[in-house]
């Protein structure tokens, strides 16, 4: 058996193809694919995978404003399919699992056209551009919330977001590179695989003017590679309880040590928080896509799980006024308890089942 998995632009897209991955070599020994842009994050972050081929082809993302973009949008979407449908021919997959982001559109395109059955996964709480368009054809659309299609139990199944096994392991990394010292409390701040700038803005605040008079608190702060140097020389002096990384593909390392969060919204990383059962300070991306990520954040903080900072009014003084409301009392304790119930502990199981289905029904 052959399987093709396809997702990419941001690590809300391509981890949970890996862990969709994950979950199905536990049952069934298959060959791995994946497609992607060539040059593009995915290929970086699947190129540390074993025994998975990855396979470039050409996209480009649906404009959002006028620009000149608009005259090679079709043109290189179009070569794209022509490299996904070479691919199909060469890697002869018996299915296609596709989780979003345009980098998805050229195999989607090949699968329909070459009818080769397809799995469509979407993380948000609004279903992207790309999983709406391939969802009326697709054997089954998984959702992670029922607010991005009419779930019939049938083809359109709520399921849950799935985390990479990494996050499944409850027990620390004997090896890993962060450590915790007694009485210190850790702060993790992630911005998102390509790193957020508010956020980013907000922990240089912290790291040049509060962190050394708090010497008790230590802020890990992973700031996305495109930010890197500059929150670096934004920071002089660094002060001894403040780390910073340009990305970390090993994030339940972190998550381990850490006390409290400082995040974006985006469903992976929220399944992930929760799998871990972490208290978190969300500050929603304030453009994405029919504002998902606030609507994500805003039912977290519901149950009690998250507090939300908006990203308008995300500053030193905000942040650290909410960091001491949260330290107070037991509240880190019923925020963990209340992100720990935030996430069914059988989606990895549903997921298997629903592609199980489809497994079943092409053989």
């Amino acid at each position: 058996m052959r399987i093709i998995f396809s997702g990419g632009g941001t690590g809300g897209h391509i981890y949970p193809a890996l862990a969709i991955r994950e979950i199905l070599s536990k049952k069934y020994t298959f060959e791995s694919g994946y497609v992607g842009v060539t040059g593009g994050m995915e290929e970086k972050i699947v190129s540390r995978v074993e025994n998975i081929s990855f396979m470039g082809v050409r996209a480009q993302g649906m404009p959002r404003t006028i620009s000149p973009k608009w005259f090679t949008f079709p043109f290189t979407n179009l070569m794209g399919i022509v490299d996904a449908c070479k691919h199909i021919r060469n890697f002869k997959p018996d299915l296609v699992i596709a989780t979003g982001g345009f980098v998805s559109f050229p195999i989607l395109t090949a699968a329909k056209t070459l009818g080769i059955p397809y799995i469509i996964h979407e993380q948000n709480a609004a279903m992207g551009v790309t999983n709406r368009i391939f969802a009326k054809k697709a054997a089954k659309v998984l959702l992670t919330y029922e607010s991005a299609a009419k779930v019939d139990n049938k083809k359109i199944v709520l399921t849950g977001n799935p985390v990479r096994s990494a996050f499944l392991e409850q027990k620390p990394s004997n090896d890993s590179k962060f450590k915790k010292n007694e009485g210190e409390f850790i702060l993790l701040s992630v911005g998102g695989s390509r790193g957020a700038l508010s956020i980013n803005k907000a922990c240089i605040a912290l790291a040049n003017e509060w962190l050394p008079e708090h010497p008790e608190i230590k802020l890990i702060h992973i700031s996305g590679e495109r930010d890197y140097e500059m929150v670096k020389n934004s920071i002089p002096k660094q002060p001894a309880n403040y780390q910073l990384l340009p990305y970390l593909h090993e994030m339940k390392e972190a998550f381990d040590v850490a006390d409290l969060l400082i995040s974006r919204a985006g469903a992976t990383i929220l399944s992930e928080i929760a799998v871990c059962k972490k208290p978190a300070i969300l500050i929603p991306y304030p453009y994405a896509t029919d504002n998902h990520q606030e609507k994500n954040a805003r039912t977290l903080e519901n149950l009690g799980a998250a507090k939300v900072l908006l990203d308008k009014d995300l500053n030193k003084d905000n942040l650290v006024k909410l960091l001491e409301e949260i330290r107070k009392g037991d509240n880190l304790k019923a925020m963990s308890e209340a992100m720990g119930k935030s996430r069914p502990d059988d989606v990895e199981d549903r997921i298997l089942k629903q592609i199980e289905l489809v497994l079943e029904h092409r053989a």
